[in-house]
């Protein structure tokens, strides 16, 4: 198949989900926006309040970070068993079996724009500077929808082969959740040394970045981006290159 209709029957298939998706029931994405409320309103309440270790301008500081790393651990949980499930696909057509994680990534990423432009609005009723350095949010997307693609399309090309890895997804996205600085501030929490491996996490780096465009109305950190986003394009490249490599063995390591 051509690249070109490869993503055309790509966008197709996403498109037709979405619709479906909408059709079938229309409170499923109300649930999209209300649950990033709920995880914020939790959180705030914990750290917020009750353990008083919130930062200046706390709800749009934890809104950022859970809006941020719930695209990331939604799109992996989603697509991470997309392989693994599409054997009755795979045994009727021959399909690049990039395709089913693909597919699954871009439906997350649409249904994040809805709650990132929410999260915009909020920060405008909020009161938050409003600059130009708002212009580089794209490129900040970009890059994580590169890192998220990467990470997605690898982890559902090997749980065909570990089915037990989906058991442990969950734990390891939460533990990423208290690694990125969802709810604290790296900078201010680690000293300077610890700080600095805790930025190898790219998710806590895009989160700091955000915030520093979105809170600060600071330009955000060129140099980290260029490096996460080079990083990330070799993991995309390395996760299609692992995909393709076993595309003949995953009917075999399913049944």
């Amino acid at each position: 198949m051509r690249a070109a209709d490869f993503l055309l029957l790509t966008l197709f298939k996403v498109r037709a989900n979405l619709r479906s998706e909408l059709s079938r029931d229309y409170l499923n994405y109300l649930w999209w926006i209300v649950e990033p409320i709920l995880f914020m309103g939790v959180y705030y309440l914990v750290f917020g309040i009750l353990l008083k270790q919130g930062t200046h301008n706390f709800v749009p500081f934890l809104l950022i970070g859970l809006t941020s790393l719930q695209w990331f651990s939604n799109a992996l949980i989603h697509s991470s068993t997309s392989i693994f499930n599409a054997q009755g696909i795979m045994r009727q057509i021959k399909i690049n079996k990039i395709f089913f994680p693909l597919v699954t990534v871009l439906q997350d990423t649409v249904k994040n724009l809805i709650v990132f432009s929410l999260l915009l609005l909020f920060c405008v009723i909020y009161g938050l500077p409003v600059t130009l350095n708002w212009l580089a949010l794209p490129i900040l997307l970009a890059v994580q929808l590169i890192i998220v693609s990467g990470c997605c399309i690898m982890f559902s090309g090997i749980v065909p082969f570990f089915p037990d890895l989906r058991f442990v997804l969950n734990s390891g996205l939460f533990l990423l959740m208290c690694l990125s600085g969802v709810f604290f501030d790296v900078d201010t929490t680690f000293i300077p040394r610890h700080s600095i491996i805790i930025y190898m996490n790219p998710m806590a780096g895009l989160l700091k970045n955000y915030r520093l465009v979105l809170l600060h109305g600071q330009p955000p950190e060129w140099g980290y981006l260029l490096i996460v986003g080079f990083g990330g394009l070799l993991l995309l490249g390395l996760a299609a290159w692992l995909v393709n490599r076993l595309d003949h063995l995953y009917l075999r390591a399913i049944q």
